[in-house]
């Protein structure tokens, strides 16, 4: 068994009735990633929901035509679930765990800007940069924009706490410049990403100057093996400043670092800033770097002055599509890259620059592979087969919200994307803080918060379903009055749907399946004598299985 799903199957309180099936049908979709198979990876990858039922029908009608005979079909249907409008969304909630900008608190907050909803406000200056991100996805503009374009993107809630030509009378959000003269430098002049990488007087940007290298070019300073002097007292700041210009073992890494960090003194702060100068840029201190570090701006040796000359030399730099192309890939293939992806990286990066350096472009070469199709790739496969990925926190909400309707949210706040009022970290996700990478496998945490939030979704859409039939969502074969000694027809076909619906899976109505479902709706039902609660019950366990957590 796969150890992943097995991890899994331990804190699954469903184990006694829902084990022997569940594993069962992970099994197959390890041994074969069949038409079915393909389309629910690619839509919870692109889109971030599970296929629909017509969708379904469709694959299965196509078969082999779609998973392995006929790559055009394939690339059709990639082609169609980016074009879907869930697909910014999808690239935003992907990155998020790259940017690390979504965060629960910064320097100020909405009090400090005269704003009456927290919630919205937090959420907005994390979005920020990646809204940018998503924008040119959306409209299939150069990559490279990322950090030479003159806009920015912005709420109300933003446009009340930064400078920007927020258009009167406008909601939502919204494509705007920034009006305080700071260069156009894409996402490096975006108040969201400075306010999460923040300085200090002795970090000088060094932390920022990081964070542009290992967003944008895949390079981890913090990651590089250093040998140190022993020599040089961290206590003396006097000494820790020459020893970062003449030690070997600082300037492997300080060489090149302490330029970057030179070109963002815009952002710097200084005693007595206020909130409206957290907010704005700040032409007179781009020269703070002479008496800070005395290192002038330079990019790899590169000399520059400005941020914006910082936007231009790195969209110059291979370097930066070089480094989207292993993020896109490692995103939608689950694990790393490594050397043997080499050839796979150069070909996807080629078709990218091909479709004028779009990154619709870059997911449909990355998405439309054989490699990805057919899950081939032989570093994605043990010994049983194609290994499955587990579903994201973002994705855990996305799925459940378009099967029920139910979100994870109190007071404002989703519940899925906090740590201060909600379970973010411990349900697997990264707050760029405590946590800077997503889970990929269980946690007994994850399991408690998958738990709760499966009673919750599916307590939701019974109710939902049972008071609204005309708008059913998942409950469409029953009216609830249903028990098994008089509509187990009815039931049957019920449960069929929820498991075609919930893991792209038909079972026998006289299966083992359907047997034990109806058993454990049995035993709710006799609890209380409540239909509604006895299909809630049924299907928080369905949402549980170990087959719709991975895909």
């Amino acid at each position: 068994m796969n150890p992943v799903v097995a991890a899994w199957i331990v804190g699954c309180h469903s184990a006694e009735v829902e084990a022997p099936e569940a594993v069962a049908g992970v099994a197959d979709s390890v041994a074969s990633l069949g038409a079915v198979s393909a389309l629910t990876r690619a839509s919870l990858d692109l889109r971030g929901v599970r296929p629909t039922l017509s969708e379904i029908e469709a694959a299965e009608a196509a078969g082999e035509t779609l998973s392995g005979g006929d790559p055009a079909a394939w690339l059709e249907t990639v082609d169609t679930f980016l074009q879907d409008p869930r697909f910014g969304p999808r690239v935003r909630d992907m990155f998020a765990g790259i940017y690390l900008t979504r965060q629960d608190s910064y320097l100020y907050g909405a009090d400090d800007y005269g704003l009456v909803d927290p919630a919205a406000f937090v959420a907005a200056v994390g979005d920020e940069p990646l809204r940018v991100l998503s924008t040119l996805a959306e409209q299939d503009l150069p990559y490279t924009d990322i950090v030479t374009a003159d806009w920015t993107m912005a709420d109300a809630s933003l446009a009340a706490a930064a400078p920007v030509d927020y258009p009167d009378g406008a909601t939502g959000w919204q494509q705007v410049r920034y009006t305080d003269g700071r260069p156009a430098a894409g996402i490096l002049a975006t108040n969201g990403f400075w306010w999460h990488y923040a300085t200090s007087t002795s970090n000088l940007n060094r932390g920022r100057a990081n964070a542009i290298s290992r967003v944008l070019l895949c390079f981890d300073y913090l990651s590089q093996p250093v040998e140190f002097d022993r020599s040089v007292d961290l206590l003396d700041a006097d000494a820790v400043a020459d020893a970062v210009r003449t030690n070997p073992a600082c300037l492997s890494c300080h060489a090149t670092l302490d330029p970057l960090a030179s070109y963002l003194y815009g952002f710097f702060p200084v005693p007595g800033d206020t909130a409206a100068d957290a907010s704005t840029w700040h032409a007179e201190r781009t020269a703070f770097w002479r008496r800070a570090t005395g290192v002038a701006p330079a990019y790899y040796g590169a000399p520059g002055e400005s941020l914006g000359d910082l936007g231009l030399q790195i969209a110059a730099d291979p370097r930066l599509t070089g480094c989207v192309t292993e993020q896109v890939y490692g995103l939608l293939h689950g694990r790393e890259p490594d050397v043997d992806d080499t050839a796979a990286l150069l070909s996807h990066r080629d078709d990218m620059l091909a479709g004028g350096g779009t990154l619709r472009a870059l997911f449909a070469s990355v998405a439309g592979a054989d490699a990805y199709r057919l899950g081939a790739d032989s570093a994605d496969v043990d010994d049983e087969g194609y290994a499955p990925k587990m579903l994201s926190v973002e994705q855990l909400g996305t799925v459940l919200e378009d099967l029920t309707g139910f979100r994870f949210t109190y007071q404002g706040y989703d519940l899925l994307g906090s740590d201060a009022y909600g379970v973010r970290t411990l349900a697997g996700g990264a707050d760029g803080i405590y946590s800077i990478r997503p889970g990929s496998s269980p946690s007994a945490t994850g399991v408690l918060v998958h738990e709760r939030l499966a009673e919750a979704a599916a307590w939701y859409v019974a109710a939902q379903d049972h008071e609204h039939p005309g708008d059913a969502r998942l409950f469409t074969e029953i009216d609830f009055t249903e028990i098994p000694s008089t509509g187990r027809s009815a039931m049957a076909e019920q449960l069929r749907a929820l498991r075609l619906r919930l893991f792209g899976v038909r079972v026998d109505i006289d299966g083992p399946e359907v047997t034990a479902d109806l058993a454990l709706w049995a035993e709710l039902y006799a609890v209380d004598g409540d239909p509604v609660a006895a299909w809630a019950g049924v299907l928080s366990v369905l949402l549980r299985d170990p087959a719709f957590l991975f895909y």
